[in-house]
């Protein structure tokens, strides 16, 4: 008899029923198998009943990445409790944003934090530590987590995930067990997950791209290896982490595989069990790229992978091969939908074009921004085509461009400026800079003042490089309108915890 897992309870059970004594969770000085793990998640469910919570409640988990946080991801999932991974370190005032929008009933967290106290006390939150004795102690509760598990349809939100508001208010995008298991059956496809695979878990849980690494690797049986903040900060660490604990399977943006390359980190010696590499949330300029192709595409898979969170993580993916780089201006490929995806590309008008923005459709769109009905409905729609009629489809504000089947990403509609009577893209003025030799990174910004505005360049070299000389450069790639106002070089570029190029951080530098 073949077992219909229609939710993600069903689908983690029968892992472990299969997988018991495989490896979930690999740390440098501990393992926990899937069957520790799920006694743990067992323990947190007679918690969560015990605290009187139910299906479609909401719980806060501030996840570093500690064995009892993944245990309360999976008990909640077993319940149809919500969860929302969130940040620990604040700040005070964000987190009391998300607390409004999500309303949690309890706040949990893995270690002690002086601001996510503060931040549930003023919101009046319950907040656990999740330490093992609180998980023991609810032995003596007496539940049917079975019972409970098959009551929670694959329509049920399944975790909320918040991503920047132009508002300032975070946005929650709510993506459901149906949305999960056909992600997870595309990620099994599509990298061929084996038994033995080591996925390390670079992004911090409340990033989108830990998505990948959770569910990919929990969901079919292999190893999770969660990786603390302090071991990503230092390259030559990270990169023996790696290596010790035989991690197969890498994912992160392109800036932090751009940073190790620059920081000398990796060499052909590197990643020793590494089989595939993929990166993705921001563009990767090919002529960086190229480095990372030239020093292992002989032994790796190398994958350009794209989605917005609001539709489960990934939606297209391209394997790196030896032509993308006959021009090595740019970005690669978006490469092609996956499977279960459909999309359409819209002018201003809602007319379909071969450039213009990217909406997608299909099972893998989420519902929508939790308890945000105003921002769902200007981005969430019931499609009309009639191919596509009554799908949801999601507006990315990504403008693409689709030649030869393939999809590449052209910029953001709320990155487009009109400057002097011209409309443009700030992401193709930072590619343009990407291209010039000696530019190591490049992140562009808009300063706007009362009756005009300037367009500011922030830019980090590897190489001495006068300013006009790279304005000289640019005018030969972009046109005259287009050079920034002011090139401001810094040693290095800010990230943000998510491996991105911080711009909230380069907004003050507008000031100086």
């Amino acid at each position: 008899m073949i077992k219909y897992n229609y939710n993600l309870g069903l689908l983690f059970d029968e892992v472990v029923n299969r997988c018991g004594s495989n490896i979930a969770l690999k740390y440098a000085d501990n393992n926990y198998s899937y069957l520790e793990l799920n006694n743990k998640a067992n323990n947190l469910v007679k918690l969560l009943f015990k605290r009187g919570l139910s299906q479609g409640d909401v719980v806060a988990i501030a996840n570093t990445k500690k064995v009892n946080s993944f245990a309360l991801m999976i008990a909640c999932i077993k319940t149809g409790i919500i969860y929302t991974n969130i940040d620990i370190d604040g700040p005070a005032e964000r987190l009391e944003k998300i607390f409004k929008t999500c309303k949690p009933k309890i706040v949990f967290s893995d270690e002690k934090s002086d601001v996510l106290k503060k931040a549930s006390e003023h919101m009046s939150i319950e907040h656990f530590l999740l330490t093992d004795e609180l998980l023991n102690k609810n032995n003596e509760y007496q539940y049917s987590i079975m019972e409970q598990m098959i009551k929670v349809d694959g329509s049920s939100i399944a975790y909320i995930m918040f991503t920047s508001g132009s508002t300032g208010i975070p946005k929650g995008a709510a993506i459901t067990h149906q949305n999960l298991i056909h992600f997870i059956s595309w990620s099994h496809t599509f990298i061929e997950i084996r038994h033995n695979d080591v996925f390390a878990n670079l992004s911090p849980m409340y990033f989108d791209n830990s998505v990948f690494d959770f569910f990919s690797a929990l969901f079919s049986g292999s190893c999770l290896a969660p990786i603390r903040q302090d071991i990503i900060e230092n390259p030559l660490l990270l990169v023996n982490y790696i290596d010790d604990l035989k991690c197969t399977i890498w994912f992160s943006v392109p800036s932090m595989l751009r940073y190790l390359i620059n920081m000398k980190g990796l060499s052909k010696k590197n990643f020793k069990y590494i089989r595939t590499i993929i990166f993705g949330g921001e563009g990767y300029p090919k002529k960086d790229l190229f480095k990372l192709y030239k020093l292992y595409n002989e032994r790796v898979d190398i994958f350009n992978v794209y989605g917005p969170t609001e539709c489960t993580c990934i939606c297209s993916a391209k394997k790196i091969e030896e032509e993308d780089f006959a021009d090595l201006r740019g970005l690669p490929s978006l490469g092609s939908l996956n499977q279960n995806f459909g999309y359409l590309i819209l002018d201003k008008k809602n007319n379909e074009t071969s450039e213009g923005e990217l909406c997608l459709i299909g099972p893998n769109v989420g519902v929508g921004y939790y308890n945000d009905r105003k921002r769902t409905s200007e981005s969430f729609f019931d499609c009309e085509k009639k191919v596509h009629y009554g799908k949801k489809l999601y507006k990315t504000g990504d403008l693409v461009k689709e030649k030869n089947g393939f999809l590449y990403f052209k910029g953001r509609l709320d990155n487009q400026i009109k400057h002097m009577g011209y409309r443009i893209e700030l992401e193709e003025i930072e590619q343009g800079l990407n291209e010039i030799k000696g530019v190591d990174q490049a992140a562009v910004m808009y300063k706007k003042y009362e009756n005009n505005g300037q367009i500011i360049a922030f830019i980090s070299l590897n190489e001495v490089l006068p300013k006009n000389k790279i304005e000289e450069e640019l005018s030969k790639i972009i046109p005259t309108y287009m050079i920034p106002h002011k090139i401001k070089i810094l040693n290095t570029l800010p990230l943000n915890k998510n491996g991105k190029i911080d711009k909230n951080s380069l907004i003050s530098k507008l000031k100086t």
